[in-house]
């Protein structure tokens, strides 16, 4: 575990010293606060569901940039030989990684929750469904985060990382709509690997293990890949 977390805070330290990293978090901040503005004004509800929405879609296109470089400029600087020479297995590395860039996320997500607290001052919204919109938005945050870390470990390039994570989430987040068009023995499955019907429930109120058990085994199906796929550089 030493070894994990020693990795892990390789990486929150790089990704605090990254100006992209603060560029995008800037961003990110700006125009959800602008959104949640718009949505509260607009609907005059106390409700996040909106918002989560926005939110959601805003990390799909942040999570690629702030994973793009997790193994990409290990492999582009030289450091990856260190880092494999050294006493530390390839699944450590991998889920130290994914907790450094998972911790940067939840840094990026927390300040959002003073929309709830808005919320909470103003109006008398649902406590409940809140809390279920969060938790699903961490949870979207480890698929995300697992599966940008798998891009990187699969090019030395990090805008490549960059682009195939972010082709590899939209198509995560559409594929849902698109089993509409399908037979109706495939519609079921497809639709389960669809992100955001999952997300949905969660910013309903729903926490249903069906949807936890989405995110997490998607978790898991990435991070072992991530570790096979570091594996096999080893022997190159």
């Amino acid at each position: 575990m030493r070894n994990v977390l020693t990795v892990a805070r390789r990486e929150i330290n790089a990704a605090f010293l990254s100006l992209l990293a603060w560029t995008v978090l800037t961003v990110f901040l700006f125009f959800s606060g602008l959104f949640f503005w718009l949505f509260a004004s607009r609907t005059h509800e106390a409700s996040l569901e909106g918002t989560v929405g926005i939110i959601s879609f805003f990390f799909l296109v942040a999570t690629p940039l702030l994973t793009m470089r997790l193994l990409s400029e290990e492999y582009r600087s030289g450091t990856i030989e260190t880092l494999m020479t050294a006493p530390v297995t390839e699944f450590q590395i991998i889920l130290g990684k994914f907790i450094g860039a998972l911790a940067f996320y939840g840094f990026m997500l927390a300040p959002t929750i003073a929309y709830a607290a808005i919320l909470l001052v103003l109006g008398k919204p649902d406590v409940g469904v809140m809390f279920s919109s969060y938790l699903g938005l961490a949870a979207m945050g480890c698929e995300f985060v697992a599966l940008g870390l798998f891009c990187s470990t699969l090019t030395h390039n990090q805008i490549v990382a960059a682009v195939l994570g972010l082709v590899a989430l939209l198509v995560l987040w559409v594929i849902g709509a698109v089993s509409d068009y399908l037979p109706a023995g495939l519609r079921s499955s497809v639709e389960y690997l669809g992100t955001m019907q999952h997300l949905r429930a969660f910013s309903a109120g729903r926490v249903a293990f069906r949807d936890l058990f989405y995110f997490f085994s998607m978790t898991g199906f990435w991070l072992f890949l991530s570790v096979r796929a570091l594996e096999s550089k080893r022997w190159r």
